[in-house]
């Protein structure tokens, strides 16, 4: 039985393990876009800054520009007079320096003139003619933003890998990029199984399931960056496996196989990934729960790595959100080889493990703390009202009500 698990693989060696046969980082595809559509992907190419930002040095509050200086000690029982110099518009550099006891009045956002270090709030001063009245004292760079403050030239906005969020895109436009280089990394994925039919089947016949495993997969990827290409449904029959395996392979970097890792006496799974070169297959299981019987193989000479995953729904999205993905990440060099985020919150009830595996649990959120949710591998629901799930690493057997667990969130 092909896919029988005899031992299996802790997650973080099974990431070393590949990582290093298969040489990662590998140099993989990358394709331009405009900013506004290169939303939710992942930068191919680490971007550095080519300017200042801001470019020049402007004030933070409508007031007046002033040497600090000149300010000492005045407060509003004993205000410092300084003499009006002019007055700056936004948009325009002033043509005027400060003198010694002058002041310039200026607009937020205003560009400072020479001899100026620092701005006095409007509300802090008054109109006296050709003299401001000056009745705050201020210190060096308070209320203005020093050009290059935020960003200087040569600051990393992006590196390789990271994702493509909706505050990424006004950064660079405001550095001057209008189009950025997004990773075009080519992931095929195909569903296996007598029993899976499309999900436009209807009815249903009796004994067949329809595909879930497709749409689990191809969203799991695209929510996290990355863009796949369904090569359909496969029987279990050997041979017409191996057609679209090839057929994938010829086009892909990535093939990943749901349902072909099972127990079963037609699992040709782990034949087709012993049959890739340099080094084949690698992973043959993996210490957790669901997941535990995923597949993992490749060629490093070929640059192609092909992932074998568990049929049950719950099961396949596990996998791919802690095996695959950051299999991803490493591949393409990005600096952090994870997805989602981790917290410790109090449980609502009291959660039972087994000490050994990594166990992932769907959890929700309540206001008291996280309520683990009923699953079993087959539900296709377990992750509908979920936020994440709570994490069950091998040293840990039981959780008590009240306890604090790890939680893993979207």
């Amino acid at each position: 039985m092909a896919g029988f698990v005899e031992e299996v693989t802790p997650i973080s060696e099974c990431l070393d393990r590949v990582t290093e046969a298969l040489r990662f980082p590998w140099t993989v595809s990358a394709k331009t876009l405009p900013l506004s559509e290169a939303v939710s992907l992942r930068a191919a190419r680490t971007i550095r800054s080519e300017e200042n930002n801001p470019p020049f040095t402007r004030s933070l509050r409508d007031g007046y520009a002033v040497d600090h200086r000149f300010t000492t000690g005045a407060s509003s029982g004993a205000p410092v007079f300084l003499r009006m110099a002019g007055e700056i518009f936004m948009g325009a550099k002033p043509v005027f320096s400060l003198g010694a006891e002058e002041v310039a009045s200026i607009p937020t956002g205003g560009m400072m003139p020479d001899g100026a270090d620092a701005v006095v709030m409007l509300e802090d001063t008054a109109d006296a003619g050709k003299w401001i009245e000056v009745r705050k004292a201020v210190q060096r760079g308070e209320n203005i933003v020093v050009s290059g403050e935020d960003i200087a030239v040569g600051d990393v906005v992006a590196s390789r890998g990271d994702t493509i969020d909706c505050a990424l895109p006004g950064m660079l436009s405001t550095l001057g990029f209008t189009e950025i280089d997004v990773i075009d990394l080519r992931i095929a994925v195909i569903s296996t199984g007598d029993e899976i039919v499309s999900a436009g089947t209807s009815p249903l016949p009796l004994g067949f399931v329809r595909d879930a495993n497709t749409d689990i997969v191809r969203s799991t990827l695209r929510q996290y960056g990355f863009s796949s290409r369904s090569y359909g449904i496969v029987s279990d029959h050997v041979e017409t496996l191996k057609e679209r395996v090839t057929e994938a392979l010829s086009w892909c970097d990535v093939l990943l196989l749901s349902g072909g890792s099972s127990v079963g006496v037609r699992d040709h799974t782990t034949e087709t990934i012993q049959a890739l070169r340099d080094p084949g297959l690698l992973i043959r299981g993996i210490n957790m729960l669901p997941g535990k019987p995923t597949l993992i193989g490749g060629s490093a000479e070929d640059k192609k790595i092909v992932v074998g995953l568990p049929g049950h729904p719950t099961s396949c999205m596990v996998a791919c959100l802690f095996v695959v993905l950051p299999l991803l990440l490493r591949m393409v060099g990005a600096k952090r080889d994870a997805v989602g985020r981790y917290i410790r919150m109090p449980l609502e009830q009291d959660v039972q493990g087994r000490t050994g595996p990594d166990e992932f649990i769907p959890m929700r959120l309540e206001s008291g703390g996280a309520r683990p949710l009923a699953a079993k591998s087959g539900y296709v629901s377990a992750m509908r009202d979920a936020d994440g799930f709570i994490r069950m690493t091998p040293d840990v057997e039981t959780l008590r009500q009240g306890e604090e667990a790890l939680l893993w969130l979207w």
